[in-house]
């Protein structure tokens, strides 16, 4: 991670001294060009262009703000943003060679809105450059969101009604955080249902509480301690419960709850997977890799995070780290290697041709869960 844009990463920093083009006007750095976008008043806009960094945020503080300013500081803040970087190669260079390291505008000026203060923080602007350095890798979380929401609309225009609901489990994790987001922008809040589903007590229920609170979606909470109970207390005694049983039993036992709702209020269940997960078989069969649509089955961990960001979804949600929920061992921690070197790697990016371990370790995990993710294979006569 990159906890500061100081040093050798100041020019991640608005302070950082470039001239950027915007608007057809010229401004000696990216925080005059975003302090300048706080009027409409082209004289006072004037005033920003040969501004230092300083000086504009200091009038930017005197002037006026524009009606709208509140509803389109962030959208400008991107476009900005992605300015510096286009027309400057070199700086762009720089950005990418960060990797897929978490970039956070940490500061002691009590800034939790651009920035996070002693880790905590919305941290728009570290969320704004990562997206960036997505789009100059050739992915754009813009189009590519608003391509998912145009989908979405059409499947349930194909395979339901006007009153057809999206059932979503929400486990407070970026995927169903995201899958019920981009629902909601497709379908309204209204025909989007969240189903909440501990086991016992869950440590981070609020989380799952949070995600709905904030797209302000109705929910409902079922757990399945009882049932998984239930079944294992049949099991006992009759067979010997394996540590795979235990594991995997309550992704199904949840999955069959979705239907359960759906089948109550008519719905279609979101499949909530990832290419990243679903590529090392990181799911459970009939279990969280079920559904009657994937909405992210084909994106990447990496490019997940740049949509969470562009929804400007909570960010102690979008960059959660995944934790198994039984070892309290995190994803990473599992699978011996990193999401960042994984999703490099499932993207054809030469970053593992010295690391022939970890490059057999993804592939053979790739090879043994294929059928998890291929058709069922069925007998021809």
């Amino acid at each position: 991670m990159i906890g500061r844009f100081v040093g050798k990463n100041d020019y991640l920093s608005n302070f950082f001294e470039c001239s950027v083009t915007y608007k057809d006007k010229t401004y000696l750095s990216t925080e005059a060009a975003f302090q300048a976008q706080k009027t409409k008043d082209k004289e006072i806009r004037k005033k920003f262009a040969l501004l230092s960094p300083s000086d504009a945020k200091s009038l930017g503080r005197e002037i006026k703000l524009r009606p709208d300013w509140e509803d389109i500081k962030v959208d400008v803040m991107y476009e900005i943003c992605r300015a510096k970087f286009i027309q400057h190669p070199e700086l762009a260079v720089r950005l990418l060679a960060t990797g897929n390291e978490e970039l956070v505008e940490g500061n002691n000026h009590g800034d939790t809105f651009w920035g996070m203060v002693n880790g905590k923080g919305e941290n728009y602007l570290g969320r704004i450059l990562m997206c960036i350095r997505n789009e100059l890798r050739g992915f754009n979380a813009v189009k590519t969101t608003t391509d998912i929401i145009d989908w979405i609309k059409e499947y349930f225009q194909k395979n339901g009604s006007l009153s057809t609901k999206a059932i979503i489990g929400i486990s407070g994790g970026k995927d169903s955080s995201i899958c019920a987001a981009l629902c909601v922008k497709a379908l309204g809040k209204d025909r989007v249902l969240g189903v909440l589903m501990p086991q016992g007590e869950q440590a981070d229920i609020d989380c799952s509480r949070k995600i709905v609170e904030f797209l302000g979606i109705d929910s409902i909470e079922v757990n399945i301690a009882d049932a998984y109970s239930g079944l294992m207390n049949q099991l006992s005694g009759k067979i010997s419960i394996s540590k795979q049983a235990i594991i995997n039993t309550p992704a199904r036992l949840r999955m069959t709850t979705l239907y359960a709702v759906a089948a109550c209020v008519g719905g279609r269940v979101v499949n909530t997977c990832n290419l990243s997960e679903d590529w090392v078989g990181y799911s459970t069969k009939f279990g969280d890799n079920a559904g009657d649509f994937s909405i992210l089955g084909d994106l990447t961990v990496t490019e997940i995070l740049s949509i969470g960001d562009y929804l400007k979804l909570p960010y102690a949600l979008v960059h959660k780290v995944p934790i198994d929920g039984l070892s309290g061992k995190t994803d990473e921690d599992n699978f011996g290697f990193t999401y960042s070197d994984l999703d490099n790697y499932i993207r054809g990016y030469d970053t593992l041709s010295e690391n022939i371990q970890l490059k057999e370790r993804i592939d053979n995990m790739h090879n043994a869960s294929r059928h998890k993710i291929e058709p069922m294979p069925k007998f021809t006569l």
